[in-house]
């Protein structure tokens, strides 16, 4: 890597993350603007606001620029690397599940959201309604990047109808709560209703879990039941810092991003309890296995862990 592409790997990496931490502050910055009466402030808020919604619901986003994003912005990492054993298709649909979800989510962009192999398929990522409609976040990397949908009921039943396969993050805002460097550790106890609609609609589980994506930042740990709180009411809760230089951008580690089998479930139109609950047992224990098996490979400082799942 050049100086200059490392630079340009800084300047998009501080994108992603000021879009993301600026679209949930961005109300109280529109608050601060109208009580001073910034009139400036409030039209460039007003018009990135406007801009998020005015593409066509049929962009699915700039190939071009998706390109430019995954060739530079993995570069300040000291490694980054994917492998996937298996991708599911309309014959096989599946949801592909990543874990952890760590601040910001790295692993779902280098294995998946806006990935070359992964957009170019049709394959959506479906992330938190909060974030989806995020001011800034919405307009780069939902419409000009395309890639990533709503994790809302409505969304996730109709791709499942239609036999679309897609990501996900099942620990969300919860699991990154969590995260603290070099811990391996998911939110998945309490999240079961992915397996549910799994069942209803025939859907396989395909794990995929990010080494090194708990230690591309430090995180404030304890306060759980406090900010589980907030990420109850779709609030992320965390205290990330990064470089020491500049502590919103990530850390520069090996990130290696490994899918594994699918899990393959029955198809139950109306699934019991015990049905979710012996499935969801069957994924935890998946997840564990396939955590345990590539660890010694790709796990760099996870590599001595076992996985925690809360």
């Amino acid at each position: 890597s050049t100086p200059f592409s490392l630079l340009i790997g800084y300047s998009l990496q501080l994108s992603l993350v000021a879009c993301w931490v600026g679209g949930f502050a961005s109300p109280a910055f529109a608050f601060h603007w109208y009580r001073t009466k910034n009139s400036l402030a409030l039209s460039v808020y007003a018009a990135v606001v406007a801009s998020g919604y005015i593409f066509p619901s049929s962009y699915s986003g700039s190939p071009g620029l998706k390109d430019f994003y995954m060739r530079y912005i993995f570069l300040p990492f000291k490694a980054s690397q994917r492998r996937f054993k298996h991708l599911p298709d309309k014959s096989n649909p599946g949801i592909v599940l990543y874990h952890p979800h760590g601040m910001f989510s790295w692993g779902f962009m280098n294995g998946g959201a806006y990935n070359n192999f992964y957009y170019k398929q049709g394959f959506q990522g479906l992330v938190a309604a909060s974030l989806l409609h995020a001011p800034g976040f919405r307009l780069l990397f939902v419409k000009l990047l395309g890639g990533i949908n709503s994790a809302e009921k409505d969304e996730l039943v109709k791709k499942m109808k239609g036999r679309e396969s897609f990501g996900l993050i099942p620990g969300g805002f919860h699991e990154a709560t969590i995260s603290y460097p070099d811990n391996s550790r998911v939110f998945l106890k309490r999240r079961k209703g992915f397996v549910k609609y799994a069942l209803q609609h025939g859907f396989s589980l395909i794990p995929v879990y990010t080494y090194g994506e708990s230690a591309t930042y430090w995180n404030a740990s304890g306060l759980f039941s406090l900010r589980w709180w907030f990420n109850d009411q779709k609030l992320p809760a965390i205290l990330p810092f990064g470089r020491w230089w500049c502590p919103l951008l990530p850390r520069s580690v090996e990130l290696n991003t490994i899918g594994g089998e699918p899990l393959k479930l029955p198809k139950i139109e109306k699934p019991t309890l015990n049905d979710v609950n012996i499935w969801h047992d069957a994924y935890m224990q998946h997840l564990a296995r396939h955590f345990e098996t590539h660890k010694k490979e790709f796990g760099g400082v996870e590599a001595n862990n076992k996985l925690e799942i809360w």
